[in-house]
């Protein structure tokens, strides 16, 4: 099994860390020390199970002196970071101790919740700027070699944008599987053009690769030979990052657009929903005036009764414009979701609401407090909590790239700092956008 797992890890460009998949293992085999030297690793990125793994340790003596005290103050943190399974034992444990340790368990956990750098795994859109319109903006040709092997993939990628809307830098952040479409996606890119605006820019794109629809035999097979989500579930931190990107990549080929619902019940299950793989779904529809993007509810008829939310619009504007619209016939008593250019037809895809299990952001949370750098590093990108975790490790990619930010916005002290943090490591990028800004 250990075999397997080290053979699926080599698609990923993970460095090596804390990992919770280890650190559970080391404690299956009473390997103590080493267990809890990587559960306490862990513990900054708010892991709940790092914490009540710990508390168990402590209150049991396990490789260390039974401490009701600590154990107690460890399940707290694990109970506030999260884990369900904390409370039942915290109340146990509570009427076991005197007024005094009790107040002593409460201090502990203040100080354990202190140095906890990730607290919440919520994105963070406060990074976010105005972007400059696209002027042309080609997709990727097909690499012949991948088109050949029948494989799949995705690219996330950043790039700058120079005061004239051309593409200046483009580095590849992640890739699955791995450096398989990296050359296609940067020569792309660097011929991506934006409206002319001045001033230079920071972007951020994903892009996924398939010959046609999705194929749920190939994929299916895929999860199964790398078992990804048994892997998932045991808390390696590399499989959790490639199953988020897997069910990234289905989301966003599907012709419907993916909710996520926290308060649905988490039922594990290999079976992939089928609306995935349905290519019939979504249609095109013109409705004069409306741009950016909305979600509405239709009645019987398959005629707008309700706009649940618009972006780009305010809530009023788009409800004036969308309301009482005919969809479509076969779009009754649905929920759907518009996307328009402003003066281009908009398209409609039906909305599914399906569990967390099926998010690829959650999965890709999951990784990243159980150790994947990879994970860690794209969270970083509208995260701050996990930006600045980064960069107190010193890692260049983050530094970099927060660096470029930073100098764009203006703070040109503190970015040209991190970008000369990123090239004393030798990252040969950060050089080339220092010399640049």
């Amino acid at each position: 099994m250990r075999k397997s797992l080290l053979a699926a890890s080599l698609l990923l460009s993970t460095l090596a860390q804390a990992d919770l998949l280890d650190a559970l293992q080391h404690y299956e085999r009473k390997d103590y020390p080493k267990a809890t030297a990587e559960f306490t690793q862990l513990l900054p990125l708010g892991n709940e199970v790092a914490a009540f793994n710990l508390a168990v340790m402590f209150y049991k003596g396990e490789g260390t002196a039974a401490d009701p005290v600590k154990a107690l103050a460890y399940f707290q943190l694990a109970a506030e970071l999260g884990d369900t399974r904390a409370a039942g034992v915290i109340s146990s444990i509570s009427k076991q101790l005197s007024a005094t340790e009790l107040q002593q368990a409460d201090e502990q956990s203040y100080l354990l919740l202190e140095q906890v750098l990730v607290k919440t795994l919520e994105e963070d859109n406060s990074n976010r700027v105005n972007f400059p319109e696209v002027v042309s903006r080609k997709a990727p040709a097909y690499p012949k070699d991948a088109a050949h092997k029948g494989l799949f993939g995705y690219n996330v990628l950043r790039f700058v944008i120079d005061e004239q809307g051309n593409v200046s830098a483009v580095e590849v952040l992640g890739s699955f599987p791995a450096k398989t479409f990296d050359k296609a996606s940067i020569r792309a890119i660097q011929s991506w053009k934006y409206a002319a605006t001045g001033q230079k820019h920071q972007g951020k794109v994903a892009l996924h690769y398939s010959l046609g629809p999705l194929s749920k035999h190939k994929v299916t097979q895929f999860m199964q030979k790398h078992q990804l989500v048994e892997y998932a579930l045991a808390g390696s931190p590399q499989h959790q990052y490639m199953l988020g990107t897997m069910m990234d990549l289905l989301a966003t080929n599907a012709n419907y657009h993916v909710n996520v619902d926290k308060d649905l019940p988490v039922e594990v299950s290999k079976e992939l929903p089928e609306q995935f793989f349905n290519r019939n779904s979504s249609f095109k529809t013109r409705i004069e005036g409306f741009y950016g993007s909305a979600e509405v509810n239709t009645n019987e008829k398959g005629v707008i009764t309700r706009v649940v939310s618009s972006d780009k619009m305010e809530l009023q504007q788009a409800s004036a414009l969308l309301v009482g619209k005919e969809l479509d016939e076969d779009a009754s008593h649905g929920h759907y979701k518009l996307w328009a250019d402003p003066g281009k037809v908009a398209v409609v895809e039906p909305v599914i609401t399906l569990s967390q299990l099926h998010s690829g952001h959650y999965w890709w949370n999951m990784a990243a407090k159980n150790g994947s750098l990879d994970a860690q590093r794209q969270l970083a990108a509208f995260s701050p909590q996990w930006e600045n975790y980064l960069l107190l490790n010193n890692d260049p990619q983050v530094q970099t790239w927060s660096g470029v930010r930073k100098i764009l916005q203006g703070d040109k002290v503190e970015g040209q700092l991190l970008l000369d943090k990123a090239v004393a490591q030798n990252y040969e990028l950060a050089a080339e956008l220092k010399a640049a800004l």
